[in-house]
């Protein structure tokens, strides 16, 4: 994928398709978006004395809940080594915990602990950001709006693809 600086107007490539205006207006507005959010994200990072990395593996497993350490592993793409270093780092920061499994002594979980939760739903520098500012500036109709298309970018095509059949079917 080849995405050009964000003030470029050249076409655009994904793969082998070129993509059409609205679909390059949509990428850059993306990742204009993500721009003026990162330093929000940096310094929740710094917050907590994590890397942006370990913030974003901390919110998977605030996604996962309580896990065993190899399943986590593969959500996040790791080899075991990698993933054992990193719940060891997290666990450092008090931001996760292990536990041993249930019924088989050689499975150990991990989950947040209370100052993993507290990360992921650390709402204060967000609601003093830049971010915030350009959001709530945004008339209650378009929040609503965005609010919702945010929410079926992260919800992801197939449960998108769905629930929409779902409101398609229901409307018949």
């Amino acid at each position: 994928m080849i995405l050009p600086c964000f003030g470029l107007s050249q076409s655009w490539e994904y793969g082998d398709v070129v993509l059409d205006p609205t679909e390059r207006r949509v990428l850059r507005a993306y990742l204009r978006a993500v721009a003026l959010a990162e330093p929000l994200q940096r310094e929740l990072a710094a917050t907590h004395g994590i890397s942006l990395g370990d913030l974003h593996a901390v919110r998977v497993l605030a996604r996962q809940g309580e896990v065993p350490i190899s399943r986590y592993g593969d959500e996040l793409g790791v080899p075991r080594s990698t993933i054992t270093n990193l719940v060891d780092r997290l666990e450092r920061a008090g931001l996760v915990e292990r536990l041993p499994g249930p019924t088989d002594r050689r499975v150990t979980l991990v989950r947040l602990a209370l100052a993993g939760r507290k990360a992921v739903e650390e709402t204060g520098l967000l609601r003093d950001s830049e971010v915030a500012a350009h959001l709530l500036a945004l008339e209650p109709e378009a929040q609503e709006l965005l609010a919702e298309l945010l929410e079926r970018v992260v919800e992801g095509p197939s449960e998108q693809s769905s629930s929409d059949d779902a409101t398609a079917e229901a409307n018949r």
